[in-house]
């Protein structure tokens, strides 16, 4: 509860708070739930949030602990979510003026859960440009009809959702931000390149293969991935030195002379505005959600394309002034991606969607 500004105390009016309870997969340490814990704990005094993950696992299940945010578990790890679940989630929903829900089994569960619960405001951040199976897509265009606004995290997963026939009316774009004081431009490197970096989920999406391909067709070069998943063993076969995942990847970043980002597809890039600010030359692929982000900041080649990604590496490794040149570019455009700014205009939004009910 808040008083109202300007209300003498011995006259005070105390106004309800407004409540977010945002329901993501689970508390990893993607993009994604980057944002909800952004979202969480740089909430202004006037919202509070809550967050309840369809399943109860999670590298930054401490950073939302130390953050102060409350977790509401529903004492799922792992599998299929049941109706239990979903009967746990609408009893939760029944207690927040906004369910907020990200990723594929949050937007899922979470609006079945609202929906059982009635309730008025849902909205959903959409951080991909499409699901990882067609079957998974088609359930989620079905439930769209269930959010009252549909955030898209930049204009490529914005395109997606016009495309998959969700009304205009209902899409707004909110790109994703970083805390760009936490980064600052290292000091221009004058030799060769030698180590390589990759940040990300070790899976199929993030293209992490072809770059391990790549890489050890460059002699002299070195991956060091950060991140864990499924394809951690195939990597390290593949030569890849695997840092595991870490909270804070500024370390691997100024230890790191170039920093590749294969994604197969991607809806934003929250690495690659991370890079950018260090002041790293960025080799991309030129998938919508990356090209969005890095404009004419970054080197980019076509997805999927390992001689692509060998021609990239081989010239920057050659061209210092092109390496010069991307490494000047990147804080410049890292500045239209603060966290500041994001999460000013989702509290505009939330303001708006309670007035309108």
């Amino acid at each position: 509860m808040q008083r109202a500004r300007g209300v003498p105390s011995w006259c005070a009016i105390v106004l309800p708070v407004p409540t977010i309870l945002h329901i993501p997969c689970d508390l990893a340490g993607g993009g994604a739930e980057r944002l909800v814990l952004e979202l969480c704990s740089r909430a202004s005094p006037g919202f509070r949030h809550a967050v309840a993950p369809v399943h109860a696992t999670g590298a930054l299940r401490p950073a939302f602990r130390a953050a102060g945010v409350q977790i509401l578990d529903l004492d799922r790890r792992r599998g299929w979510p049941g109706g239990t679940a979903i009967l746990r989630l609408a009893r939760l929903a029944r207690g927040f003026d906004i369910v907020h829900t990200h990723l594929w089994a949050g937007d899922t569960w979470g609006r079945m859960g609202a929906a059982l619960a009635h309730h008025p405001v849902v909205v959903t951040t959409e951080h991909n440009t499409r699901p990882e199976s067609a079957w998974r897509r088609r359930l989620s265009v079905g439930m769209h009809p269930l959010s009252q606004r549909i955030v898209a995290v930049s204009e490529a997963v914005s395109r997606s959702l016009l495309e998959g026939g969700v009304p205009a009316s209902k899409v707004q774009v909110i790109p994703n931000g970083v805390d760009l004081g936490r980064f600052s431009p290292a000091p221009p490197r004058l030799t060769a390149p030698r180590r390589v970096l990759g940040i990300g989920r070790l899976v199929p999406q993030k293209g992490f293969d072809l770059l391990a391909e790549a890489v050890a067709r460059c002699p002299g070069l070195q991956l060091d991935l950060l991140g864990e998943g499924p394809q951690a063993p195939a990597l390290r076969a593949a030569g890849a030195h695997l840092l595991g995942w870490r909270a804070d990847v500024r370390p691997a970043l100024a230890a790191a002379d170039l920093i590749v980002i294969p994604s197969r597809w991607e809806g934003f890039g929250l690495v690659a505005v991370e890079a950018m600010a260090s002041g790293l030359p960025v080799i991309v692929t030129d998938v919508p959600g990356l090209r969005d982000v890095v404009g004419e900041a970054a080197l980019a080649v076509p997805p999927q394309d390992v001689e692509a990604l060998v021609g990239a590496l081989r010239r920057l490794s050659v061209d210092a002034e092109l390496r010069s040149r991307l490494a000047r570019a990147g804080p410049a455009r890292a500045r239209a991606f603060s966290i500041q700014a994001c999460v000013g205009t989702y509290e505009t939004l939330y303001a708006e969607l309670l007035t309108a009910t």
